[in-house]
C-alpha cells in the first residue's frame, strides 16, 4: 500500500486540480457556485478511491456510491438520502431528458449536465490515476472545455492553458517517475510559465491561438458551420445582415446566407441604405430627427438625385430590383436614379440628410425598375477640392470627449505629410486596408472592455475585425484631422449567379465610410481589406478587385422575429417618419434542423465519438511508441524504459532483477512475444553497457513489435 501510495500520489493531486478546474467551469455556467466545495468533496474522494484502491470490484460499487452522494449534496433539496430520494431523481432525469430530446427545452438541464460529468469525473480518474492514460484524458477535458466555449459564448483561453499545462506535467510524472531532480526543474519552469501566461492579456492569448487558423475557420463560417453551432447552441451570437441597431458594436459576426433581394444589372455596385453620424464611443446613432428633413414622394416614377453632385454621370442603365425579405429600407446604387413603381399608390419617404429611402409600408412593391446612372469622376478632379464642411445642422466632426488621445496621434501622424483633402483620405484608407498591422476575421473580433473606445480597441489592442471596424476606424480618423466624415451601411455587390444577374444576400450586408467633396457631396470610401468598392474602382480607372467576402454591419442579437411592421407618420406638418424598427432579417435562417435530425446527429455524433475514445484508450501505447520510433526518432535507450515500465505491470520485477532474466520469465508467461523482448533487451544492454553502436532500423522494428504486443497483452493470474 506504501508503494502504491507513493507512486499514485502525484496524479491524485494532478487529477484533482484538473477535474476541480473543469467542474468549476461547469458550474459557473450554470450559476451553482455555491456547491463548488461540496463538488471538491465528491472530486477528492473519486481521485482517493482509484489512487489507494486497486480491486475494481471494491471501487465499482464505492464509485455508485460517491456519485449518488454527490448529486445528493448538489440536488437534496432539504430532503433526506435514500432509496426514495433516488428513485425521485432519476425519474425527474429521465422526465427532462425526454423532454431535451424532443426539443420542449432549449438547454440541458442542470441535472443531467451534473450527472454526466460526475460520470465522467470517475471514469477520468480511473484512466488517469489506476491506467495512467494521460494523453486520452487530458484531450477528453480539453474537448469538454472547447465544447462549454463553443455552446455557452465564453471566453477560456487561460483555462486551456493551464489543462495543457498539467497534462504535460502529468505525462513528465509517468515518464520521470523515479528522477526527483527532473521533477522538481520541469515543475519550476512549469509555475514558472503559468505565472508568465496569468500576466499576459486574454487578447493576445487568443490572436496566437487564433491567428494560424483564421483562414480555415472563415471558411467554415462562410458553409454555415458557426451558423449550426450558434443554432443549437447558446443562440446569443452576432449573426450578419442589416439592422436599425449600431449603438454597441464589437464580437464575433456569424455569416446568414438568406437570400434578401435580387437585381438584374449589368454593372457591379454597393447597395447604400442608410448613413449614420454620431459616434458614442461604443457605435453610431442617426442623427436627431430635428436636423433631418424627411420628404414623401408617390407616382409611378420617383426621380432621386443628389443635389451636391454637380459633376458627370456614366450612360444610363436598367435595373430590375426584386424583394425576398419585405422590409421597408430600399437599397440603392450611388448617383441619379428614377424608380419605376408597379402601384402608384406606393410612398416613398426619403430622409434628405441621410440620404436614406423607405417605403410607407414594408408589405408594398416587391418588385420595381431603376434607371440609373453612375457617378463618374477622376481621382484628378478630386485632387483639386479642398476641406470644406457642408452646411447642415448634423455636425460631421463630431467625436467622444473622452476619445483616446492616441488615436488622436495616430491620425494626424498618417496625415502629417499630406497636402490636399484627397491625399489625406487615402492615406487613412490605405493604412487600415493595406497594413500588415491589421487582420480580416469576422469569427475572431473580440469586444472592448468595459468603457473602452471601440476604434481604440480594433486600432490598438485586437487590431482584428471586420467591416464595422475598419469603417469606424476610417471615419473616427477623419474627423480627428477636421475632414467631415459618415459612416455609411448597406450591402456589398453580391454573388453574379449568372450573367447580370445577382442575388444579395445577408452575409453581404456591409459598412463603409462617406467623405464630403465640395461640388461631389457625400463620396465612398473603403478601408476594409479584401474588398474593393466599385465607384471607386472605375473613378480612378484602377484595376478591378473582386471582393472575396461579404459581411455585416451590425450588432443585433438572434430574435425569431424577422421584421415588425414600420409605423410612418404622413401628415403634412411633421416632418419625421419613424425608421422601420426591425430586428435583423439575418434571424431568418437559411439552416434550419429538425430536433428529430438534431437528435440522429448528436446520437451519430456520439456513437462515433466513443468508438475514435475507444481506438485511442485501446492504441494508444502502441501509437506513442509509434510517434517515438517514427517521428521523434528517439533512440532505444529513451524508448526501452518506457517498455520496461509496461511490462512490468503484467509480470513483476524486483529492484535489482537482471533484465536478461526478467526478460526470459516474462516470455515463458507470454510465448506470443516470440523472443522480440529477449532480443531487444540484449540490443539495449548492448548500446547501453558495451557502447555497441545502435542499429537505428533493427532496433526500431524490434520496439514496435514489442509495443504491439504489450498494447495486446492481457495481465493473467499468478499460477
Amino acid at each position: 500500500m506504501r508503494k502504491r501510495i507513493y507512486n499514485k500520489i502525484a496524479p491524485m493531486v494532478l487529477s484533482f486540480l484538473t477535474f476541480s478546474l473543469a467542474v468549476y467551469q461547469l458550474l459557473k455556467i450554470y450559476h451553482m457556485e455555491s456547491l463548488f466545495s461540496q463538488n471538491l468533496v465528491i472530486i477528492a474522494l473519486f481521485c482517493l478511491a482509484a489512487g489507494l484502491l486497486s480491486k475494481w470490484f471494491i471501487k465499482l460499487p464505492l464509485y455508485f456510491f460517491i456519485l449518488c452522494g454527490g448529486l445528493f449534496l448538489n440536488f437534496s433539496q432539504n430532503l433526506v438520502f435514500s432509496v426514495t430520494w433516488v428513485n425521485a431523481f432519476w425519474q425527474r432525469v429521465v422526465n427532462l431528458g425526454e423532454l431535451f430530446l424532443d426539443g420542449r427545452i432549449g438547454y440541458l438541464p442542470e441535472e443531467i449536465a451534473i450527472s454526466l460529468v460526475l460520470l465522467v469525473v470517475s471514469l477520468l480518474a480511473e484512466l488517469l490515476i489506476e491506467y495512467e492514460r494521460v494523453v486520452i484524458s487530458y484531450l477528453i477535458i480539453i474537448g469538454y472545455m472547447l465544447f462549454l466555449i463553443i455552446y455557452n459564448d465564453i471566453e477560456l483561453p487561460l483555462e486551456i492553458v493551464l489543462f495543457a499545462s498539467f497534462g504535460l506535467l502529468h505525462r513528465f510524472l509517468l515518464v520521470h517517475q523515479k528522477n526527483k531532480r527532473n521533477y522538481l526543474i520541469v515543475a519550476t519552469l512549469l509555475a514558472t510559465f503559468l505565472l508568465i501566461t496569468w500576466e499576459i492579456p486574454s487578447d493576445l492569448i487568443e490572436t496566437r491561438m487564433l491567428a494560424p487558423s483564421a483562414t480555415f475557420r472563415n471558411y467554415l463560417n462562410e458553409k454555415g458551420f458557426y451558423q449550426f453551432i450558434e443554432e443549437t447552441g447558446a443562440g446569443n451570437l452576432t449573426r450578419s445582415g442589416f439592422s436599425e441597431d449600431d449603438e454597441t458594436l464589437g464580437g464575433p459576426l456569424l455569416d446568414d446566407n438568406q437570400v434578401v433581394f435580387e437585381a438584374q444589372q449589368q454593372s457591379p455596385h454597393y447597395w447604400r441604405i442608410d448613413s449614420k453620424t454620431y459616434y458614442s464611443g461604443s457605435g453610431w446613432e442617426s442623427p436627431a430627427p430635428g436636423n433631418t428633413q424627411i420628404d414623401s414622394y408617390s407616382g409611378e416614377e420617383v426621380d432621386l438625385f443628389d443635389a451636391d453632385y454637380q459633376a458627370a454621370f456614366a450612360e444610363e442603365e436598367e435595373i430590375n430590383f426584386n424583394r425576398e425579405v419585405m422590409d421597408s429600407y430600399v437599397p440603392l446604387p450611388y448617383g441619379n436614379k428614377q424608380i419605376k413603381l408597379e402601384e402608384p399608390s406606393t410612398e416613398l419617404f426619403v430622409n434628405q440628410e441621410t440620404q436614406r429611402v423607405d417605403f410607407q409600408n414594408s408589405e408594398q412593391s416587391r418588385s420595381f425598375q431603376l434607371a440609373w446612372q453612375d457617378f463618374r469622376y477622376t481621382l484628378e478632379e478630386l485632387s483639386d477640392v479642398s476641406l470644406t464642411t457642408p452646411e447642415t445642422a448634423v455636425d460631421y466632426l463630431q467625436l467622444p470627449e473622452q476619445l483616446p488621445q492616441r488615436v488622436v496621434d495616430l491620425a494626424e501622424e498618417l496625415t502629417a505629410e499630406e497636402e490636399t483633402l484627397i491625399g489625406k483620405v487615402t492615406a487613412i484608407e490605405d493604412y487600415l486596408k493595406y497594413s500588415e498591422n491589421f487582420r480580416y476575421s469576422k469569427v475572431d473580433a473580440g469586444f472592448p472592455t468595459e468603457n473602452q473606445d471601440y476604434v481604440d480597441h480594433f486600432l490598438f489592442d485586437s487590431q482584428v475585425g471586420y467591416c464595422d471596424n475598419f469603417s469606424s476606424a476610417m471615419v473616427v480618423m477623419l474627423r480627428v484631422v477636421g475632414i467631415p466624415a459618415r459612416w455609411s451601411k448597406g450591402f456589398s455587390t453580391g454573388e453574379e449567379v449568372e450573367e447580370n444577374q445577382f442575388v444579395v444576400r445577408n452575409s453581404d450586408a456591409h459598412s463603409w465610410a462617406e467623405v464630403y467633396f465640395e461640388g461631389y457631396g457625400w463620396l465612398p470610401f473603403e478601408a476594409t481589406p479584401t474588398f474593393s468598392q466599385p465607384l471607386q474602382q472605375t473613378t480612378t480607372s484602377s484595376e478591378t478587385t473582386e471582393s472575396s467576402s461579404s459581411e455585416s454591419t451590425t450588432t443585433q442579437e438572434t430574435s425569431d422575429t424577422t421584421t415588425e411592421e414600420s409605423s410612418s407618420t404622413t401628415e403634412e406638418d411633421s416632418s419625421m417618419i419613424s425608421t422601420s424598427t426591425t430586428e435583423t432579417p439575418a434571424n431568418h435562417r437559411s439552416f434550419a434542423i429538425s430536433p428529430v435530425v438534431k437528435n440522429a446527429l448528436f446520437i451519430l455524433l456520439f456513437v462515433i465519438s466513443c468508438g475514435f475514445i475507444y481506438i485511442l484508450w485501446r492504441w494508444y501505447f502502441y501509437l506513442y511508441i509509434f510517434f517515438l520510433v517514427k517521428i521523434s526518432q528517439a533512440n532505444i535507450l529513451k524508448v526501452y524504459p518506457i517498455l520496461l515500465k509496461k511490462a512490468e505491470k503484467f509480470v513483476f520485477r524486483a529492484s535489482k532483477q537482471p533484465l536478461s532474466h526478467y526478460t526470459q520469465i516474462f516470455e515463458a508467461n507470454y510465448p506470443e512475444f516470440q523472443q522480440t523482448f529477449i532480443y531487444l533487451t540484449s540490443s539495449y544492454e548492448q548500446v547501453l553497457y558495451g557502447g555497441k553502436q545502435e542499429d537505428k532500423q533493427s532496433s526500431g522494428q524490434l520496439l514496435l513489435a514489442v509495443a504491439w504486443h504489450l498494447s495486446q497483452a492481457k495481465k493473467r493470474k499468478k499460477t
